[in-house]
């Protein structure tokens, strides 16, 4: 007795020879079974979603993770004194330059932001553990000391009677501490910018004064740092995958 469902295909479909019991060549029947054809033009493709491990937090050293998260959270910092830097430039210049220039920046500063929230969001999550937090202690600690001599230089500068050396004074602060978050949780991006950022505003006061001084400090300080800032978001958005892969088992 032969079983035959569907077609056989003699190129391409297994034969399974079954019989119902103890097989006697003489007598028993053989019945030849074929399995269902599988029809490679309706199989389904699967969406397969790849996590790197690049994308897991848990998988990072701290100093890498907080490597990412001065990147983001720091960055943001950047763009805001980048803003403060850009303005302050604008209203040195006055006039329908310092309008057109506040505008071209603001419309700049505006890019950036969404930029960083779009393509950094879920990126940089807080690192825990004990190292972790030793990290956190140092960003924090620079941090604070920066902001302190932004504040305290300028009224030293301006007790010497060095009034237009103010914006100097401020932006010399920045140096040191992206040099020490280089150090820390290693940007090489920071050092060529921490030592720019030194050297920068020492050359400027030797070489102007005035008005001259603010627009140039102003301008200058707010490219770089909205530059390192947009650097710093692109690293991060590098992380993320472009989109989901696909998988297909269709017959060749």
């Amino acid at each position: 007795m032969t079983a035959n469902p569907e077609p056989v295909n003699a190129m391409t479909t297994p034969l399974i020879l079954v019989t119902p019991g103890p097989v006697n060549a003489m007598t028993t029947p053989l019945i030849l079974v074929t399995p269902e054809p599988v029809n490679a033009m309706a199989t389904p493709l699967i969406p397969v979603t790849p996590k790197p491990a690049a994308l897991n937090a848990a998988d990072l050293t701290p100093a890498t993770a907080w490597s990412r998260r001065v990147r983001r959270v720091g960055g943001f910092i950047q763009v805001a004194f980048a803003a403060f830097w850009l303005g302050r430039a604008s209203l040195a210049i006055g006039g329908r330059a310092g309008d057109v220039l506040l505008a071209v920046s603001a419309v700049a500063v505006i890019g950036v932001l969404s930029y960083a929230i779009r393509v950094t969001a879920g990126l940089a999550p807080r690192p825990s553990g004990p190292e972790a937090r030793r990290i956190e202690r140092s960003v924090t600690v620079a941090t604070v000391i920066e902001l302190v001599a932004a504040f305290v230089l300028p009224v030293i500068v301006i007790a010497a009677g060095r009034s237009d050396w103010v914006l100097p004074s401020i932006v010399i602060t920045i140096g040191p501490l992206l040099l020490w978050l280089d150090h820390l949780v290693h940007i090489p991006r920071y050092r060529p910018v921490g030592w720019a950022l030194i050297a920068g505003p020492v050359i400027l006061v030797a070489t102007m004064s005035g008005s001259a001084l603010a627009v140039t400090t102003g301008l200058a300080a707010g490219v770089v740092l909205l530059g390192t800032a947009a650097a710093g978001f692109h690293d991060l958005a590098r992380l993320r995958p472009a989109g989901p892969a696909r998988l297909s088992t269709k017959a060749r």
